[in-house]
C-alpha cells in the first residue's frame, strides 16, 4: 500500500480541489486526511492508483511524494500500539508516519512507515500481536 503526502499552502476549498482532480481521472480515494500547520496544509491520501495520482497531482502543481505503507492488524486493546511502537524504537527504526485505518471485531488495522521498511516488515512478522 502506498500513501501520497502533499504539503501546500492552505486555502479554502483545497480538499475539494484535490478530490475533484482525482475524480476527473477516475481515481478512487480510500482515505484522505489533513491538517494545517502555520498556514501550510499537510495531507495524506491513499488511493486505488497511487502512481497515476502522483503524476496528476504533480502536473497540477502540487508537491507530492509517495510513501510505502506497512499494514498490520493488532488487538484493539490498550497498550497494543505502544507495544508495536516500542519494538520498532528498540530496533532503532524511526517511525515516519502511523495511522489507524479501521477498527472491527476486536482488532485494529494500522498503517505505518519507517526509515527502513524492509527491516520493519521482518520484525513485525516475528511479533505476536
Amino acid at each position: 500500500m502506498k500513501a501520497i503526502k502533499l504539503i501546500t499552502q492552505d486555502r479554502l476549498g483545497l480538499m475539494a480541489e484535490i478530490a475533484e482532480i482525482l475524480a476527473q481521472q477516475h481515481i478512487n480515494i480510500d482515505s484522505f486526511g489533513g491538517k494545517t500547520v502555520d498556514h501550510l496544509a499537510v495531507m495524506e491520501l491513499v488511493v486505488d492508483r497511487p502512481d497515476e495520482a502522483m503524476h496528476v497531482l504533480i502536473d497540477k502543481g502540487f508537491q507530492a511524494v509517495s510513501d510505502d505503507l506497512i499494514t498490520i492488524r493488532i488487538d484493539d486493546r490498550p497498550g497494543a500500539l505502544a507495544q508495536i511502537t516500542r519494538e520498532l524504537t528498540d530496533a532503532k527504526l524511526s517511525i515516519r508516519g502511523i495511522s489507524t485505518l479501521q477498527r472491527q471485531e476486536g482488532h485494529c488495522f494500522v498503517a505505518l512507515s519507517t526509515d527502513n521498511d524492509a527491516v520493519a516488515r521482518k520484525l513485525l512478522q516475528t511479533l505476536a500481536f
